[in-house]
Order: structure tokens, then C-alpha cells, then sequence
């Protein structure tokens, strides 16, 4: 599962479990548009001070290769 909805990912619960969640699943249609979001908010987080070695990979299912995503 790369990519899901939100609703898909409810029905499959629901399907293979008979109850469905009532949480968001946080679901993302763009796999590298998702990590880019990722890497924004961990960057904003005042909390984390060292901000300078934050990237963002991609996991690629199908080669084994990792990939980063540019910002």
C-alpha cells in the first residue's frame, strides 16, 4: 500500500475486521508529496533544535533502493 484514502483504508478495516475506525488514517494520494509535508512540519517543530541533517526518503518496494525527496 503506497497510497491510500482515508475511506478505502476504513473499509478495508472494516472489511477484514467488521468495525470501522473513527480516527483519521492520515491518509496521502502523493507518496513523496507526503514525505516533503513530513520534513516541513518536523522543521517547524520548535522543539528539535538541530534542523540541519532533517531529509526525507522513499523507500522504493519494487528496486529495494532508497530515494530522497527534494524540498
Amino acid at each position: 500500500m503506497l497510497t491510500f484514502t482515508d475511506d478505502g483504508f476504513k473499509q478495508d478495516v472494516y472489511r477484514d475486521v467488521g468495525i470501522k475506525p473513527d480516527w483519521a488514517a492520515e491518509a496521502f494520494t502523493d507518496l513523496e508529496e507526503d514525505v516533503v509535508q513530513s520534513v516541513r512540519r518536523i522543521r517547524q517543530d520548535p522543539f528539535i533544535p538541530h534542523k540541519d541533517a532533517i531529509r526525507g526518503l522513499v523507500y522504493d518496494v519494487t528496486t529495494g533502493r532508497l530515494g530522497e525527496v527534494k524540498l
